[in-house]
């Protein structure tokens, strides 16, 4: 099972980056994809089956991290359809307005599926046979509506973690969004910066993190996730899980702030060297 469904799921992959690099409407886009990865999971389904799992383990993997894989990406393009189908046409604190609205309503989904959401953050694995297991019970029973119709192929924890991970990502696709409004980017366009950021990806988590401290961005309304966010639009790179870096920062035993003290030190030492008129 796991051969055929890594395989499969490369396999979307490169159908998604084939329309991304073939569309550059976010409608059709995000239409295109959804197709697309909908073929996929008829795919995956027609396969599974007629599959037996060989024990417990490999029927939460595929519950847990397998099947929500394919199904966040279908609820992600089919949300996202929705959204851009929505967005007001109009001044850009109607656009922004309306992209909070949309966020207040992901955040009201994970609160009322706290304890799955929690679960999720916390890469917990202990309650995996309670939740994750053909005939497992849900942990909410507040109703949602489920892109997952198929006993044989589904089990609701499943479903609401691919949600819960799709709502996670458009939560960042709006917040992308925004730093585009905020900085007077136009949205249609598929150019990038040319700016490349040379050195490490922990120096620029450094350095955002410390601007964050001194309130240095919108007057410190400004969260890290944002503040890195438009940093990696600016200079065209992905930080990937700065949490964990920062963490691995704070642990350091001398010389916290590495970047920091040598950006300091480059910066007198050329003031040092113009007074000398170099």
């Amino acid at each position: 099972m796991k051969a055929f469904v890594e395989t499969l799921f490369m396999e979307m992959e490169e159908s998604l980056k084939r329309v991304t690099k073939e569309t550059f409407n976010e409608l059709q886009k995000a239409e295109r994809c959804g197709r697309a990865v909908n073929a996929i999971l008829v795919r995956l389904r027609e396969f599974m089956l007629n599959y037996e799992f060989r024990d417990l383990e490999e029927e939460i993997s595929f519950f847990k991290h397998y099947k929500p894989m394919f199904l966040m990406e279908l609820i992600y393009f089919s949300e996202l359809i929705y959204l851009e189908a929505n967005k007001p046409i109009g001044k850009k604190e109607q656009v922004k307005n309306y992209y909070h609205h949309v966020m207040d309503k992901f955040q009201e989904f994970f609160a009322r599926n706290h304890q799955l959401y929690i679960y999720h953050q916390l890469e917990r694995s202990d309650l995996d046979e309670q939740l994750f297991l053909k005939d497992s019970k849900p942990v909410s029973l507040l109703p949602d509506y489920s892109f997952d119709f198929d006993p044989a192929f589904s089990t609701f924890n499943s479903s609401k973690l691919a949600k819960i991970m799709a709502y996670e990502n458009l939560t960042e696709y709006i917040k992308q969004q925004l730093i585009k409004l905020e900085m007077g980017i136009d949205s249609r366009s598929s150019e990038k910066s040319n700016n490349e950021w040379t050195d490490s990806k922990s120096a620029l988590i450094e350095l955002a993190y410390a601007l964050h401290s001194r309130g240095s961005v919108n007057h410190g309304k400004s969260d890290v996730k944002m503040i890195i966010s438009i940093m990696e639009s600016l200079f065209n790179v992905k930080v990937g899980n700065f949490y964990r870096t920062f963490q691995s920062m704070r642990d350091r035993k001398k010389g916290r702030t590495i970047f920091l003290d040598s950006l300091k030190d480059s910066l007198v030492k050329r003031m040092d060297d113009t007074d000398m008129g170099y």
